[in-house]
């Protein structure tokens, strides 16, 4: 039986396995949840049986292991970077198959023009309305953009005012527009 600490070929080999395979169970969680919210029931659920089958792998592998050999430091450490690097991955997948697009608003209370000038500059197609706040009339911006080019309008819109209000939210389906 192993102590705690000892290191060996053995030890090596389950410690991949082990990350391995928590790893896929992770990044087909993440593709699961991902397929779920965006409202496909079978790819779902097929990706749901394969990650149970990859589950259940895992803590048959994990426990057979622990009983021959003792629970092993390498083992547990090998475990916890596998989970971290599924959701790494994971979350790489999910910005390569989320192309979602997003509704983003803009408010300036002083700057709503400058920022408005800017944006469709760089490319982002704006409808300006005009709202109702707190302190009266304002003028409000609204984008529909990719969410990967949330970041780029947030930085321009800030650039010029740095109490700018950005908020967006996803679209389910979007049919025409400029964006």
């Amino acid at each position: 039986m192993f102590d705690m600490v000892t290191f060996s070929g053995k030890i090596a080999m389950w410690s991949a396995v082990v990350a391995a395979s928590i790893m896929t169970q992770v990044i087909l969680g993440t593709v699961r949840n991902i397929s779920m919210i965006k409202g496909n029931k079978v790819l779902t659920v097929i990706i749901g049986f394969f990650e149970g089958i990859v589950a259940i792998t895992v803590a048959i592998t994990v426990v057979t292991n622990a009983v021959k050999q003792g629970i092993n430091i390498f083992i547990i450490a090998s475990y916890g970077a596998g989970f971290a690097l599924g959701l790494f991955i994971g979350m790489l997948i999910s910005n390569k198959i989320s192309r979602d697009i997003l509704s983003v608003n803009i408010i300036s209370k002083k700057y709503s023009e400058e920022i408005e000038k800017v944006l469709r500059e760089s490319g982002f197609g704006l409808t300006g309305y005009t709202g109702s706040g707190k302190d009266g009339e304002i003028k409000m911006l609204n984008a529909i953009c990719k969410k990967s080019d949330l970041l780029k309008l947030h930085d321009l819109a800030q650039a010029i005012d740095s109490d700018v209000i950005v908020s967006s939210h996803t679209l389910e389906r979007v049919r025409g527009g400029f964006f």
